[in-house]
């Protein structure tokens, strides 16, 4: 079969060609050992290369345009190496090399990325190995009181880029949303004020905001995102390992990991290095199952959570009869707890009531542009009662307090 020569190969052709054509004049023979000299390169292009100008006759070719070769194919690449790249087929040529070229740059690319994703994944892989897994006790004093503190900070986004000057609003990036997630979260802590039985921690709910390398959400949605995505990642299990540590000094700790639509599998992997971390721990139990929706119930109180980008509102009521029948029957005070819309709203339906929990994020350039705006950035915690439903409510509003900075400009 005629020899099909490479981007690489096409551009070392006129080189080759001039050196056959001045071996040919002076009555010597072209070798591949000669040719490879000529041209540096490998022993297997100097002989493809060799063999093509025998085969397609580029020598004669090259001094007799006009004579019609064997393969018309041969006389158009022939007419390329001289410098014909006006021609149709010599413009054909031309990008078909440029083409080649960049197909080759963006494996070359592809694989490099790919190398540095397995570094990042094996240092990730080390830190994991690295924590602290000692079984620590119960850091709180079990108490009987019949309360339950629900903290469900929604909405946090670690890893959105947003720049003031662009979006109008307050800058945020990963320290900025780690230091506000830590602010909001003791705030709500030293507000509560009563003593309780139990903390109830709802985690998740776009607690990144991609959920991949590639900067995307889980349908594959380009995001504004802030550092790369495993170190984003690390930080957000430093977070919360250090928020359940917080509540453990509080009372035993009951975590529902609920995955939202920009973090749907960096949610569950997130749970999963929570399990790990507090394994054997008695006071601190994780609920990572890989459902849409995830129950508690606390007396006479039955919980639903979601994160609201895929069940309808008003579905709510059946869907918890449904799905818990029993749970259903031995409670009186239902709530859905859903995120998504960055607002906070409650409506009442058949006496489920249904809350719509607020961020804390500020939005960014996508948001801003189409005129997201406007909602305070703020967290809310609820408190719980066995026999008397919820009796309390705590709220911290970031809008309120003073700016987060970071050393670096968000540009």
């Amino acid at each position: 079969m005629p020899i099909e020569l490479t981007a690489y190969e096409l551009g070392l052709l006129p080189v080759a060609l001039s050196y056959a054509k001045k071996l040919e004049e002076a009555g010597e023979t072209l070798t591949r050992d000669g040719l490879r000299r000529e041209l540096s390169c490998g022993k297997d292009i100097a002989s493809r290369l060799r063999q093509f100008i025998k085969d397609s006759k580029a020598v004669k070719l090259a001094a007799h345009l006009k004579a019609l070769p064997e393969r018309a194919e041969d006389r158009n690449v022939i007419e390329y190496a001289l410098g014909d790249t006006e021609s149709p087929y010599g413009f054909m040529l031309r990008e078909n090399l440029r083409l080649k070229r960049a197909l080759d740059n963006r494996k070359q690319r592809t694989k490099a990325e790919k190398e540095q994703r397995v570094q990042e994944i094996r240092a990730e892989i080390e830190e994991i190995k690295n924590l602290d897994r000692t079984v620590k006790p119960s850091v709180s004093v079990p108490i009987t009181t019949g309360n339950l503190l629900e903290i469900n900070i929604a909405d946090a986004h670690l890893g959105k880029l947003s720049w003031a000057q662009e979006t109008g609003h307050e800058s945020y990036d990963t320290k900025i949303a780690d230091a506000m997630y830590r602010r909001a979260q003791s705030a709500l802590f030293a507000r509560a004020g009563v003593k309780f039985e139990k903390v109830l921690m709802v985690i998740g709910n776009d607690l990144m905001n991609s959920d991949n390398a590639e900067g995307t959400t889980t349908k594959g949605t380009q995001v504004s995102t802030d550092g790369r995505y495993h170190k984003t990642f690390y930080r957000a299990r430093t977070l919360m390992i250090d928020s359940i540590e917080q509540a453990r000094k509080i009372a035993p700790v009951h975590v529902i990991v609920m995955p939202g639509n920009h973090d749907r599998l960096a949610c569950f992997h997130l749970g999963d290095s929570l399990e790990m971390y507090f394994h054997g721990q008695s006071d601190v139990v994780i609920n990572n199952e890989p459902t849409s929706r995830k129950y508690f119930q606390w007396g006479k109180v039955m919980l639903m959570m979601c994160h609201g980008d895929r069940e309808k509102r008003m579905d709510m009521p059946l869907v918890m009869a449904s799905e818990q029948p029993k749970m259903w029957g031995e409670t009186l005070f239902r709530e859905c707890h859903t995120g998504h819309l960055h607002q906070t709203r409650t409506e009442e339906l058949h006496g489920v009531r249904v809350r719509i929990l607020p961020s804390l994020s500020p939005p960014d350039a996508w948001h801003a542009t189409n005129a997201y705006v406007g909602c305070l950035r703020s967290a809310e915690g609820y408190i719980w009662n066995k026999s008397e439903g919820l009796i309390g409510q705590v709220f911290y509003t970031d809008d309120g307090q003073k700016p987060i900075t970071t050393k670096r400009e968000i540009v």
